[in-house]
């Protein structure tokens, strides 16, 4: 059986938010830097990840046209 207990590292020494009986042994995995999202709040993110790729590619599309359109 295992038990979580979750802790901090200070000055790359892992703290326990509570003690630790004398001779446990321990796996520590990092979770993740950014917080868990709700899937329907990343589908969104997604959503305007992808609107903004599409807007950078319009940009570049039309500054082209622009160039082009100049040396006419």
């Amino acid at each position: 059986m295992s038990t979580t207990i979750m802790g901090v590292v200070t000055k790359g020494v892992v703290v326990p938010n509570s003690p630790l009986p004398e001779g446990a042994q321990v796996e520590i995995s990092l979770r993740p830097n950014r917080p868990e999202v709700p899937p329907e709040l990343q589908e969104e993110f997604d959503g305007w990840e992808r609107a903004g790729a599409g807007t950078v590619e319009l940009i570049e599309r039309l500054a082209e046209e622009i160039e082009t359109h100049d040396k006419r």
